[in-house]
């Protein structure tokens, strides 16, 4: 199961009502963040969700409105002595705009949190045994663009109207008796553009 915390929905130009783009996905005991607009360790309080075990960002493509938020989402990490690394999946072209960013406020290899850069190509960026993230290439103006998707591996649920076979409801339903019944087994998947 993936919950999810819209911290920004936003275009690149600023919204009275919507901040720039930012997801929280957790799942599994993980906290990834799909984005990184301006603004978004206040969204993160706001949320209610905090900074607590976040260690991966995806970032979808190399415009400013979905990163301009990493420096002073890093800088509060740093203050509040955070020494997990923080694996920042991208195109080569975003990473270097990441880089060269970061190196303009702290200087080369200086960045106030230990990072993993890790160049995005198409297919598994994450297999965390609960759940899977894909990244695919997507069109998007003159970038290199990519969308990402979560999907949950396969769960059993009980189908309620199942659940005591076909002595109780009266109709053909689980085989056996008591509280068994059949199952279900369906996979849920998240798509992120």
């Amino acid at each position: 199961m993936f919950d999810l915390t819209f911290l920004g929905s936003s275009a690149s130009v600023p919204s009275a009502d919507r901040d720039h783009p930012g997801l929280l996905v957790e799942a599994g005991g993980h906290r990834i963040m799909v984005d990184c607009g301006e603004g978004m360790q206040r969204q993160l309080l706001r949320s209610g969700a905090g900074f607590r075990r976040l260690d991966r960002l995806l970032l979808t493509h190399g415009h400013f409105d979905h990163m301009l938020g990493i420096p002073g989402l890093f800088s509060t990490l740093r203050l509040r002595q955070s020494t997990d690394v923080m694996t920042i999946h991208g195109s080569p072209g975003t990473l270097d705009v990441v880089v060269r960013m970061l190196a303009g406020l702290w200087g080369e290899g200086r960045a106030p949190i230990p990072l993993q850069l890790v160049p995005l190509v198409e297919g598994r960026i994450l297999d965390a045994g609960e759940f899977t993230i894909d990244g695919f290439r997507v069109r998007h103006h003159d970038t290199e663009s990519f969308a990402f998707s979560f999907e949950s591996q396969e769960r059993r649920h009980l189908l309620r109207d199942r659940l005591f076979g076909s002595r109780r409801a009266g109709r053909s339903g689980a085989q056996g008796s008591g509280g068994r019944g059949v199952l279900s087994t369906p996979l849920k998947t998240l798509m992120f553009t």
